[in-house]
């Protein structure tokens, strides 16, 4: 929607009002905070952290049956999958 507040009566604006008038619009549409990401809880950071390591482990997996690098990725999937194993006990007891 076009703010005609704005606009002179020869439908030209010069380049401080704009830019104020954008401000304005940018201020009332995304309010203080408004991009800031959610905060989490320790707790919900630590499953975040676990599902990325399982995701990650089994990108790993699916790679190493394709035949790239098996020995290196069913190596490294494990090790991943021990952290995350670890991590949910730290989480849980």
């Amino acid at each position: 929607m076009i703010d005609h507040s704005i606009l002179s009566p020869s439908g030209r604006v010069s380049k401080a009002a704009e830019k104020r008038a954008k401000a304005r619009a940018a201020l009332e549409l995304f309010p203080p905070g408004y991009w800031d990401p959610p905060q989490q809880t320790a707790e919900e950071q630590l499953k975040a952290q676990c599902l990325a390591l399982h995701r990650t482990a089994e990108s790993l997996r699916h790679l190493a049956e394709s035949r790239l690098k098996p020995r290196a990725y069913l190596r490294r999937a494990r090790q991943l999958e021990e952290q995350a194993r670890q991590l949910e006990e730290k989480a849980n007891g």
